[in-house]
């Protein structure tokens, strides 16, 4: 049973790790397309800033790792929605009807404060290719503020506390997520009531 149709959530999380950008843009896959191994190197250390999503000086979180995280979280807790029919019903399908912070950025730090991470990471569709170099922004110390919006109304706040606190320990948020990187602490949590 339904009690309202739309809820907005306000959150704020705090990095406990080291944020990674990596975004696969086609800017840059056009502008390395046959370049050899050391003109690569060269366009990796030039342009590491292009693989962050930036505007205005300001890098950004973008909105679609935090529906990831909360689509990972429902399908590693496996918590049960509590108008669920069968226990087998998780909030995996449900997210799809979250948006977060729609129209708005949602502004990690400024662009000047983005560091150059370097790491030679095996050569992509190559047999035996070696090593390249490859560039990545990152920020250590890092906060957001961002708001969560509930089209349906379904998910209580409590459960909605659950995924991101798991989603913050076991799953992150932007590159490199596997070994440990994006991971955050929720420290807020509010429903706006309307």
């Amino acid at each position: 049973m339904r009690s309202e149709v739309l809820k907005i959530y306000k959150m704020k999380i705090r990095g406990i790790t080291t944020l990674v950008w990596n975004r696969d843009k086609l800017e840059i896959r056009d502008l390395v397309k046959g370049l050899n191994k050391d003109e690569l190197e060269e366009h990796e250390k030039k342009n590491w800033l292009m693989k962050a999503e930036t505007n205005n000086g300001n890098a950004l979180l973008p909105p679609e790792w935090i529906i990831g995280c909360l689509v990972s979280s429902a399908k590693e807790t496996r918590i049960v929605p509590w108008y669920a029919t069968s226990k087998n019903q998780t909030y995996t399908k449900y997210i799809s009807n979250i948006k977060v912070s729609p129209g708005k950025e949602i502004v990690i730090c400024k662009t000047k404060e983005l560091k150059r991470k370097d790491a030679l990471l095996p050569a992509r569709g190559k047999a035996g290719g070696g090593k390249v170099l490859r560039c990545h922004p990152i920020i250590e110390k890092w906060e957001a503020e961002f708001e969560i919006i509930d089209t349906v109304g379904f998910m209580k706040k409590d459960e909605l506390n659950r995924l991101l606190t798991y989603g913050g320990r076991a799953v992150g948020i932007g590159d490199q997520r596997l070994t440990n990187f994006g991971r955050f602490e929720l420290i807020s949590l509010k429903e706006v009531k309307q």
